[in-house]
């Protein structure tokens, strides 16, 4: 078996692999809950968790068991066929949401692009505008990119795709003026975790819904980071009073696997018929095993009530280094365990530097829109692991 340590590692990558990724230098090679392992053998506490990923943990045994079991019997046929995965899947997601009808795809960028295909093709010609909202993040393709409403991720890739607009966050009054004759939805996240983990209030999104019925338009959550337990409840449109038409989640859905969807009602599905939208690998049969294996934990009696009442936790003890150092943390905020704590204009300077310093210490964690440090740890993450990573925390915060 190959002992290769981390240094000779990153030798070997960077001589082969695009520039696209800022990487740590440390390689995993095992994880095993809320653990990661690299190849020097140093153990991490993981609380990005992949980006909001492996919400059940590295390699929980449930999952990889599905995954086994489905490999050995079959790995692809391609969607000309129909697969008991894949279908299993899709009762399971629209038992547990207001969605009738799934479209199964690889990544939520994939999945968001289905969600902008399907309101244009649904609200008929002419109209083919998305509105979504400053500081959103959408994905990296060049349509999901241009509904991405950080000028930072557009830059280089001009002219980008058109038909996008962005309204200002929070201002309902400019979101209406951008609305035309040409527009067919309203597309946003009912929090934004890469805009910094930004929550949109429950009266902004009621408003939001009030527009898209007053002007016949389609109503978009992109709960790919927000869904599948991550806020405390499957989906975070539950606990905010508002359900959009169209839903798209990735992420977590396979704990670790590449799979993503986009859901909606049957009568707006109806508009996608045979040969306007496909996937090759869309619902894969291994993938598909694999989040049918997640999914059934998380729904299961008291996790999602567990992940509301640790979210709770999380929060209240970090909102105690914001007491104790005002002069680097404004807040803390954001829903179940996606939780940011957001820092004040002297904080921000160091943001990257607290990030680097909880690395060293051997815990995981982001910056995110240059706004918040940014923890998504999976959602069987326990009190004394929080508690670890907070006292961490605040010894980083007292050396700066």
């Amino acid at each position: 078996m190959e002992k290769s340590g981390n240094k000779e590692l990153k030798e070997r990558a960077d001589k082969v692999f695009i520039g696209t990724y800022a990487r740590y230098p440390a390689a995993m090679v095992k994880g095993d809950g809320c653990r990661l392992i690299d190849a020097d053998g140093r153990e991490y506490l993981d609380f990005l968790s992949g980006i909001a990923v492996c919400a059940l943990g590295h390699c929980h045994p449930a999952v990889t068991e599905a995954i086994r079991r489905q490999a050995g019997e079959l790995v692809h046929v391609s969607n000309l066929y129909y697969t008991r995965p894949s279908i299993e899947l899709a009762e399971l997601l629209t038992g547990n949401s207001f969605g009738e009808r799934i479209f199964l795809a690889n990544s939520g960028a994939e999945a968001n692009e289905a969600a902008i295909k399907l309101a244009r093709i649904h609200s008929g010609e002419g109209r083919y505008q998305v509105i979504s909202l400053a500081g959103s993040f959408h994905g990296r393709t060049l349509a999901t990119v241009a509904a991405t409403g950080q000028p930072k991720f557009h830059k280089g890739f001009e002219p980008l795709p058109e038909g996008f607009l962005h309204a200002p966050f929070g201002d309902l009054a400019a979101l209406e003026k951008l609305i035309s004759g040409a527009t067919c939805a309203i597309l946003c996240e009912p929090l934004q975790g890469e805009g910094g983990v930004r929550p949109l209030d429950r009266e902004y999104l009621a408003g939001i819904r009030a527009l898209c019925d007053k002007h016949g338009l389609l109503l978009i959550f992109d709960e790919i980071q927000t869904g599948l337990g991550r806020t405390g409840t499957f989906f975070a449109y539950e606990q905010l009073g508002v359900t959009p038409d169209i839903l798209t989640m990735a992420k977590a859905l396979g704990n670790g696997l590449p799979i993503g969807a986009m859901m909606t009602r049957a009568e707006i599905a109806a508009s996608f018929t045979p040969g306007t939208h496909a996937s090759t690998f869309g619902g894969n049969p291994v993938a598909s095993a694999a989040a049918v294996a997640t999914l059934k934990i998380m729904l299961a009696d008291g996790f999602l009530a567990d992940v509301r009442e640790k979210g709770a936790y999380f929060q209240a003890e970090l909102g105690k280094l914001a007491v104790q150092f005002p002069n680097l943390v404004a807040s803390v905020r954001g829903m179940g365990l996606l939780v940011g704590a957001v820092l004040t204009e002297q904080g921000v300077a160091h943001g990257g530097t607290i990030v680097n310093k909880m690395f060293e210490r051997g815990f995981l964690m982001n910056f995110a829109g240059n706004v918040a440090l940014r923890f998504v740890p999976p959602l069987i993450v326990t009190r004394a692991e929080i508690d670890r990573v907070v006292a961490a925390l605040a010894e980083v915060l007292a050396e700066i």
